[in-house]
């Protein structure tokens, strides 16, 4: 009897209680609300789009018609879609390491908490949250070619003017400027952070050992700012890759198609041409090299010792 007891206290303690059941299952019932709405707002989406982008749609008679990889076929056979992946290219290329250094030089000049800093950092940040609406149609009218106040000040100089949206290399000189100018105040504020996290006592033992403010900068700041530095290039990549709204504002990728990225590219042919499906598949390509253009930018940090 005495055994039999013994097994019997022996298993009970093996096996969970009703309550330890109900605590461990707890966590998993309250991340439930989250895990579907993402899953709703995301994840169906993500599939609803895969298999919009295996149909042709007759947008005017409401029909659609399964052609399997049709429009993936058709992406490597389509010039525009070509020319909007470099485009995507150069301008990713150059707005990215233009951000990154924009925003540590901005953010290493008003490190200083003083009110007057205080208000330049408000006024860096300033364009991010304006509408994109706003600010392509006032930089629209700023470098307009006969109106514009910038070719304006141009001629009261004496200077020739600039056709500063109508010209292929000056149409994207403008683009990656004003893009550059709207995003940098965001990173900005994801620097100032970074560096908040650096103690002071660093620089003052570099400044007693004789350390000038370059070599406390390259020494001492860029390597604390690693992580942060991580952050702002593979979130700006990300904001580059998917530039819509301002380039369509100011100038619906022209002239020609000089300016035309892959995001705006998919709404012509979603929207313009009324093929939703190609339109799609085109989104469903750039979703993944948007991901392994991360990865890339992790393994490349992760080697060179930045995380």
């Amino acid at each position: 009897m005495e055994s039999s007891d013994e097994s019997a206290s022996a298993l009970s303690a093996a096996l969970p209680s009703s309550g330890q059941s109900r605590f461990q299952l707890a966590p998993y019932l309250f991340l439930l609300p989250t895990v579907g709405i993402m899953a709703l707002f995301s994840l169906y989406p993500m599939l609803y789009g895969v298999w919009m982008s295996l149909q042709s749609f007759d947008v005017t008679h409401g029909t659609f018609k399964f052609v399997g990889l049709e429009n993936y076929v058709q992406l490597f056979h389509d010039p525009q879609f070509g020319q909007s992946i470099l485009n995507t290219g150069w301008y990713t290329l150059t707005v990215v390491p233009l951000i990154v250094a924009g925003s540590i030089a901005i953010a290493v000049f008003l490190r200083e908490s003083r009110p007057a800093r205080l208000l330049a950092r408000v006024g860096f940040y300033i364009p991010f949250v304006l509408s994109p609406v706003v600010v392509a149609t006032s930089w629209k009218w700023l470098l307009n070619e006969d109106l514009g106040v910038i070719n304006g000040f141009l001629k009261w100089t004496g200077a020739s003017t600039v056709p500063w949206l109508t010209s292929d290399f000056s149409a994207r000189v403008s683009v990656v400027l004003i893009s550059v100018w709207n995003l940098v105040g965001f990173y900005m504020l994801m620097v100032l952070a970074g560096l908040s996290q650096i103690g002071p006592e660093l620089y003052e033992a570099a400044r007693i050992e004789g350390a000038t403010a370059w070599q406390r900068f390259w020494r001492i700041t860029l390597p604390m700012l690693r992580p942060t530095i991580l952050l702002v290039v593979i979130l700006a990549t990300i904001h580059a890759t998917q530039a819509f709204e301002m380039i369509l504002l100011l100038t619906a990728g022209g002239p020609g198609s000089a300016t035309r990225l892959v995001v705006q590219n998919m709404y012509q042919s979603a929207f313009g041409r009324l093929q939703p499906g190609y339109g799609v598949a085109q989104a469903v390509v750039l979703f993944p090299v948007i991901l392994l253009v991360a990865w890339l930018q992790m393994r490349l940090f992760k080697k060179e010792g930045i995380i």
